[in-house]
This record gives C-alpha cells, structure tokens and sequence, in this order.
C-alpha cells in the first residue's frame, strides 16, 4: 500500500545549501523527496533573530510577505528527525501553510512555524526569503542551555499543546 507522504515547505536552514539540508538530502532514517520551488499564498512575517540568526516564520497571515521557499515530500521516519530538529511542537509548531507552485497550482503543506513569539520580533525586518548571504552569519544551536538561552530571545513561553 502506499501511503501519502506528507509534503513540508522549508524556507531558513532546511533548504538546499544551507547548514540543516542534510536531513533532507541524506536523513539519518526514512525518505524525502524534492518536489518544488513555492512561495507561500499567503504573508507571514518571515524574521532572523537570536544572537545564533536564526530564520522563524511567525504564524500571523496577512503580515509580511509572501514566503520563497523549497517544498519535500517527507515519510514519517524522516519526519521525525525534523520534528527534533525544530523541537516541534514547542520551539516551532508544525502546521498547515499553503504554497504556490511556478505553474500557479496550489498546493497544501506544512511548514514550521516559531510559536508564542515575543511581540518585539513584529518590530524586525521581514524577509521574503532566507538567503545564503544571511545564512552565513547562522550560528548552530546545540545544548540545552544555549537553546533556552536563545528561546528566551524570541519566545514568551514554550508552546504546551
């Protein structure tokens, strides 16, 4: 039988090139595929914060621009080392996001949103792309501590359910 597998959009240190892709190119278990280049349909405010630069997309439509970003059909083995990676769902939050493809097709998807952000990060440069040239000042997040640290920066609390 087979069995859908779930299509993420990715848009910060995910996406081809960047510090996170191996866990789509070559994830420790499972499957993932490369679908497509998208862009969001709707805006969200897409920001760097944290002294690490770290990319979130916050989950308010209508704000910001319309997100560029890479769309991978994920099985769950492979899921599960994003979800860790993202510590869904209490750093960022796993949710529904529609995209637009090249061809104008609408496609549903999920994507990771930054949840209970700090009010201060409206107040940053949206982005409508995460880009190399960002991406190089990205600094890894390891150790509890220092992931505390950071989530301080940006969030009010973690997200309980």
């Amino acid at each position: 039988m087979n069995r859908v597998m779930p299509k993420i959009f990715v848009y910060g240190t995910l996406k081809n090139g960047f510090p996170n892709h191996y866990l789509l190119k070559n994830p420790p278990k499972g499957k993932t595929t490369f679908v497509e280049h998208a862009v969001t349909k709707e805006r969200y405010p897409l920001v760097i914060g944290t002294d690490a630069k770290i990319p979130f997309m916050l989950p308010i439509p209508g704000q910001g621009k319309n997100i560029k970003g890479e769309i991978y059909e994920v099985d769950e083995e492979a899921l599960v080392h994003l979800d860790k990676l993202e510590d869904h769902p209490s750093w960022y939050r796993r949710l529904p996001c529609q995209v637009v493809l090249s061809n104008a097709e609408e496609l549903n998807c999920e994507t990771y949103f930054l949840m209970n952000s700090k009010q201060e990060l409206l107040d940053k440069e949206f982005h409508e792309e995460y880009s190399l040239d960002q991406g190089k000042d990205y600094k890894e997040v390891s150790g509890c501590p220092r992931t505390e640290l950071l989530r301080s920066q940006v969030q009010t609390a973690p997200a309980l359910d």
